[in-house]
């Protein structure tokens, strides 16, 4: 048992941390509504994110025209919702499915090529659709005006029968597909107390709105074992985290029943418009219909990013996701293994695409406006950044790519670089750049520490000696151009200390001697300067640096099994032994 509590608490302690803060960040006080409108915006490159891991991550293959598979899900939820009178959230399977589709249809023929080839052709079909859809294909498109006026999000009322039964049973289907190799302790039982624990309070209390707790609590539930049957944690420690998570819910409900009854209620006067009764197929059902406001569609987009995790790490290590790692890391040794490395990767593009496809509905379904600006090259370009400055293959680092591609150039929109040197920035700024230097320089820490103090002796002397808070700018540039030129540096000299001493020497002399008389001009220029007017310049500029930093991106992949050397080293002749066989080993 204990040993099963420790394999729960070491994976989930970051985990547990992002989601609770996910889940409360509307709530916070910095997140006005524009804040939560980028949340949202965020939340769906993030999905875009994760589906072109998929293609590029995973299966190693260049992806340039991802925005075209992505446009293809907006503009077909668009096209159902404005012309059919579809509701939006009902045209996902059918966007999926003509995303994926399209996917297969482009990539079969291209397969066989291979690198810089394949990524030329995916940058000409994502220019192909951009053209077809300004030129107005097929008269449905809109040209460049786009298309205007696709409907919001709208589902059943959720405590009206027959909805909770339906949700019910989908939940215990899954619940039991997920479970079905933990025994039936976990299988059978944990089905019991999911389906017990679901009509309980609701019933008990006579408080129809509580069925919304108990459909939160059995996404959760099935969240939970999921992922920890991913991390292979035992039967035991399933059945325990389910026994938290049903009795945490109960609990909590059972104390606040009458004022989370009364959120329930006022949340849906505010966030809604609650329709008449209609029938569908047969039954009848309430229809509750988003409004404009951010935070219901972050919570949407939430919760498609749970299952898009979800369902990325059974793809990571399956049969499939172990092929695609073969591939990426050797085709033709996968070849000799048998694997079909051509219907692999077919399967790579077609998942990735149908993922973006949903991204599509989702945006859609937001800002109710598409059109073909959205879908351009530079939001391909935006999406393959996001994978590569995050990490190739690793998912959290689809969270760090999208933070430094999406959000961060929004919220600096309108700010001025003047934050550089006011206050205590210029210092944290700088301690962020060498903790990177220092956390990337593991096996030579001491040299790291030295070089790093060279680094900030050169950076602080001149602003403290002159008074000039502004020469903390060009302190940066240099900061960040002695971080970039070191491995370079390393590796032609091996001893870089004296280089890097010289250069801050001279550094410091200069800005000592010609500082002062050039702080007025750097100040005017530095106060004219709108970061948005150079935007793409930096974020290419940041790109480079983080790619010469730390080549295999922020978070590097981490796959059970299969470990990764960002940097190879050569050993010496001496040194040189037997070797040892290279282990990929089986995910399972």
């Amino acid at each position: 048992m204990n040993q099963s509590l420790a394999r729960i608490s070491r994976p989930w302690i970051w985990s547990a941390l992002i989601l609770a803060l996910a889940l409360a960040l509307p709530y916070l006080p910095f997140m006005d509504r524009s804040r939560t409108s980028l949340a949202v915006l965020a939340g769906i490159y993030v999905m875009l994110g994760l589906s072109l891991n998929l293609i590029v991550g995973y299966a190693g293959l260049f992806q340039l025209g991802h925005a075209a598979f992505f446009g293809l899900g907006a503009y077909t939820a668009a096209i159902l919702s404005i012309e059919h009178n579809i509701t939006i959230l009902a045209t996902i399977p059918i966007a999926a499915l003509v995303a994926g589709g399209a996917a297969i249809l482009i990539s079969k023929p291209i397969l066989h090529l291979r690198g810089d080839y394949l990524c030329i052709v995916t940058i000409a079909f994502g220019e192909i659709f951009r053209i077809a859809v300004t030129n107005n294909a097929f008269g449905i498109t809109g040209g460049s005006n786009g298309l205007f006026g696709a409907g919001r999000p709208e589902f059943p009322l959720p405590w009206v029968e027959p909805v909770p039964a339906l949700v019910l049973t989908l939940a215990l289907l899954l619940y039991v597909y997920l479970t079905r190799k933990s025994g039936p302790v976990v299988r059978w039982g944990g089905a019991g107390l999911i389906a017990a624990s679901y009509y309980l309070l609701p019933l008990v209390l006579d408080q129809k709105p509580l069925f919304l707790i108990s459909i939160v609590m059995a996404v959760v539930a099935l969240v939970v074992v999921a992922a920890l049957h991913d991390h292979q944690v035992g039967p035991r420690g399933q059945m325990i985290a389910l026994v938290v998570v049903v009795a945490l819910f109960a609990v909590v409900t059972a104390v606040r029943a009458e004022p989370i009854v009364a959120e329930i209620e006022s949340s849906l006067d505010e966030y809604f418009n609650v329709g008449e009764p209609t029938t569908v197929l047969g039954i009848e059902v309430t229809p509750v219909a988003f409004r404009r406001d951010a935070r219901p569609y972050y919570y949407l987009v939430l919760g498609f990013i749970l299952l898009t995790l979800v369902g990325m790490r059974r793809l990571q290590d399956s049969r499939l996701g172990r092929a695609w790692l073969y591939v990426r890391e050797d085709q033709l040794a996968a070849e000799a293994m048998g694997i079909d490395t051509t219907q692999v990767k077919l399967a790579a593009f077609a998942i990735g695409s149908a993922v973006a496809g949903v991204a599509g509905v989702l945006y859609a379904g937001r800002f109710t406006v598409v059109a073909p600006e959205s879908f351009n090259f530079l939001q391909s370009v935006i999406m393959f950044c996001i994978v590569v400055l995050g990490g190739s293959g690793s998912i959290p680092g689809i969270l760090v790519g999208t933070l430094g591609m999406v959000v961060l150039p929004e919220l600096l929109r309108d700010v001025g670089p003047n934050f550089l040197y006011q206050g205590l920035n210029p210092a944290v700024i700088l301690a962020l750049l060498l903790g990177l230097h220092l956390y990337s320089a593991r096996g030579r820490f001491g040299g790291a520490a030295v070089e790093s103090g060279v680094i900030a002796a050169a950076f602080f002397v001149p602003p403290l000696v002159l008074g000039e808070r502004v020469l903390y700018v060009p302190g940066l540039l240099m900061a960040l151009a002695a971080l970039t030129l070191l491995p370079i540096v390393r590796r032609r000299t091996g001893d870089v200390l004296p280089w890097i001493g010289s250069a801050a020497a001279v550094y410091t002399i200069v800005m000592l001697v010609a500082g002062r008389s050039l702080a007025p001009d750097l100040q005017r220029s530095v106060t004219a300067f709108r970061i948005m007017d150079w935007r793409d310049g930096l974020m290419g500029a940041a790109m480079v640096v983080m790619m010469v930093l730390r080549p295999a991106g922020m978070i590097p992949e981490r796959r059970r099994g299969v470990m990764f050397s960002a940097v190879a080293e050569t050993p010496a002749p001496a040194e040189i032994a037997v070797p040892q066989q290279a282990t990929v080993g089986d995910a399972q």
